[in-house]
């Protein structure tokens, strides 16, 4: 039997992957050994006119498929501790923001379904350790006081 990997490190490597192709406006969808995204290049503009176009049907849209190996998981977690300290304190990098509701879904023993992640909130969807589906709807800053706890106990965050 495989060992599961956290959200956290998962999630983390996703970010860091949807953040070298240029993308910040996603959906993640948690399936049995595999995560699936759906994701929206970013656009150039204003920051309105991204929002609009988002609403809108956008028009560069892209369908990525992880299959993340323990193995994969670990290389790419070595290579965030090396990353400079600029890119650790930038909250709304898509690696940290994914890493810190990994850490939140880890935290609360909870089994990840969906993502959708916009300019300014979240969308989440994830079974309790109870066994209870939940959705929550939130900003994404009100992870900030998470990411900033992660980051003093583990400064890889």
């Amino acid at each position: 039997m495989a060992i599961k990997i956290s959200y956290e490190e998962e999630l983390r490597v996703i970010g860091q992957t949807l953040e070298s192709k240029g993308i910040s406006i996603f959906e993640i969808t948690c399936l049995p050994e595999r995560y699936v995204i759906h994701a929206v290049a970013n656009q150039s503009g204003s920051a309105s006119k991204k929002l609009l176009g988002f609403l809108r049907s956008p028009s560069k849209s892209e369908t990525y498929s992880f299959t993340l190996s323990s193995a994969e998981i670990k290389r790419q977690a070595e290579l965030a501790k090396r990353s400079t300290s600029e890119s650790l304190d930038n909250f709304r990098r898509a690696s940290n923001v994914l890493a810190t509701v990994g850490a939140y879904l880890d935290l609360k023993q909870a089994e990840f379904f969906e993502l959708k992640l916009r300019p300014i909130s979240l969308s989440l969807w994830y079974r309790d350790r109870t066994g209870h589906e939940q959705q929550e709807d939130r900003a994404v800053s009100s992870f900030y006081n998470l990411f900033i706890e992660l980051q003093r106990k583990s400064p890889r965050l």
